[in-house]
């Protein structure tokens, strides 16, 4: 069956679940018989199995507190005169342009037609019918509750759907976030409620639903859940109720979606995983119901596999960074270790700086590989145990900027971002620094977070031709060369959370 031929399918009558959450009917009129005759022309009346809530007001000043409270009022049956004479019309305007409830149908009813004629009244005020009291007999009345209700109902529907399809979009625009699966999920099962008719906002239906990664056929892993299915630690399909534990095992068995009277599991599955979305408090589903979430299984399963092939894509280049940083410390295990704490020092830099969640990640990768360019310098300059003649030094920036060019031809952000970084982190805040002179905010903030991470940690460090700096020297040199060789803002970072990076330090020590 293709998707044009849902359109023309016939809709099956079905009965749907009775959630026990009944329609507010809001009765608004001065008169206590019209709220009288009104409860007892519907009395019993029910739709989707759901019953009336009458709630009464007596004043148009009484319905707009009532209202305020009570946001899912479905249905209000509104007089026109009351304490005066357009207080309905009053009314009206609160309710659409104050409060800015668009869903809820608005009938009014008059018994005085001359003080609010009828074809003004609804070329100049947002209601939904117009209605003398004397021809509102029982069976047009029941009608016109009937009509209210189904027309609230896929409104409230259709305004789920449109929330669920936005978070859905957001999910896409924000694809490359950390928590893009989460998002996506979350939007997905959301949707899924709303293709369903149920809602909890205004509390119209109640449902209890999870998502979850199939780790084996036995092992899941939570995604989302909503209601008793808030859980936050993987589970067997053994600690679930029998009932759904059989129904996932039968999706899980079937690879399908399936439909029970009282609740549903969508299957969706990519190329290297696979997860369900379970739903319990839904009306019985009809046959278009049923394609429906059919199709609608199909474009969460394309959007699925898009979000796999990125994290599979994401993670080869976070790996091809890892390795990278691990080569370039394996010519010198204390360039190693060093490289590693230079990485962390610079995170809790960037963190403190006030750098996104995004540019953090990115930082950490970068940073290691700022001496990049040690992978081309001859053994005997790299490992000389005493300190180095200018010449020698000029010979090790150039390899230095051989590296950083390399890193530079790189498609992938962190290897751009690291060639930026061993170029520019030998720069100095007062520009006298090399290879380019860089001067203040010239230098990338980047580099200059690693440029104080990789001194400081120098300093704390054995070297063959020297021994480490006792703590208060490095603060003494740090303060001495704020504002020359370090960023001034950066440097105060540093010395306000110095225990912090002390204790990154002890965590990985030389060895």
């Amino acid at each position: 069956m293709s998707e044009d031929d849902l359109l023309f399918m016939e809709e099956e009558d079905v009965e749907t679940k009775d959630t026990g959450e009944p329609w507010k009917i809001l009765i608004v009129d001065d008169e206590a018989e019209v709220h009288d005759v009104t409860r007892f022309a519907l009395s019993g009346f029910e739709f989707d199995n759901k019953p009336l809530q009458f709630l009464d007001a007596y004043s148009g000043q009484e319905a707009r507190a009532i209202l305020t409270d009570n946001p899912d009022v479905a249905v209000i049956l509104l007089d026109v005169v009351m304490e005066s004479e357009d207080s309905g019309l009053k009314t009206v305007r609160f309710i659409r342009q104050e409060l800015g409830y668009n869903s809820v149908r608005i009938i009014l009813r008059t018994g005085q037609p001359g003080h609010a004629p009828e074809k003004s009244v609804v070329r100049d005020y947002d209601i939904n019918d117009y209605k003398a009291k004397t021809e509102l007999t029982a069976q047009k009345l029941y009608t016109l509750m009937l009509s209210s209700l189904r027309s609230y109902r896929d409104i409230v529907s259709l305004e789920k759907n449109k929330r669920g399809l936005e978070k859905v979009i957001q999910c896409s625009r924000g694809i490359f976030e950390k928590h893009a699966m989460d998002q996506f999920v979350e939007g997905a099962i959301e949707q899924l409620v709303s293709l369903l008719f149920l809602d909890r906002q205004p509390e119209l239906y109640s449902y209890d639903g999870l998502a979850v990664e199939i780790k084996d056929t036995a092992k899941l892993k939570p995604l989302c859940g909503y209601g008793k299915f808030k859980v936050d630690h993987n589970l067997s399909i053994n600690e679930l109720p029998d009932s759904i534990g059989e129904i996932f095992r039968e999706a899980i068995h079937k690879k399908t979606n399936i439909f029970r009277e009282n609740d549903l599991v969508i299957y969706c599955e990519g190329k290297h995983r696979a997860i369900l979305m379970y739903v319990d408090g839904h009306h019985l589903l009809s046959g278009l119901d049923k394609e429906l979430l059919n199709v609608f299984t199909k474009n969460v399963v394309a959007a699925y596999e898009n979000i796999e092939l990125y994290e599979r894509d994401q993670q080869q280049k976070d790996d091809l960074v890892s390795y990278l940083a691990e080569l370039t410390g394996c010519r010198d295990t204390m360039v190693g270790r060093h490289t590693k704490r230079v990485a962390e020092i610079s995170v809790k830099i960037g963190q403190l700086y006030g750098l996104s969640i995004e540019d953090v990640a990115a930082l950490k990768m970068a940073a290691p590989l700022h001496y990049f360019g040690n992978l081309m310098v001859p053994e005997e300059l790299l490992h000389k145990e005493v300190d180095l003649t200018e010449e020698e030094s000029i010979e090790l920036n150039s390899y230095i900027t051989k590296g950083a060019e390399l890193l530079s031809q790189a498609d992938q952000r962190e290897l751009k971002l690291a060639g930026e970084i061993a170029q520019d982190h030998l720069e100095r805040w007062d520009g006298t620094g090399k290879p380019s002179g860089k001067k203040g905010d010239q230098i990338n903030v980047m580099s200059r977070i690693v440029a104080i991470a990789d001194v400081f940690d120098l300093l704390a460090c054995k070297r063959s031709y020297r021994e480490p700096w006792p703590l208060e020297d490095i603060l003494t040199y740090f303060k001495d060369q704020k504002g020359k060789c370090f960023d001034p803002s950066l440097v105060d970072l540093l010395l306000e959370n110095l225990d912090d990076f002390v204790a990154i330090r002890e965590s990985m020590p030389d060895p």
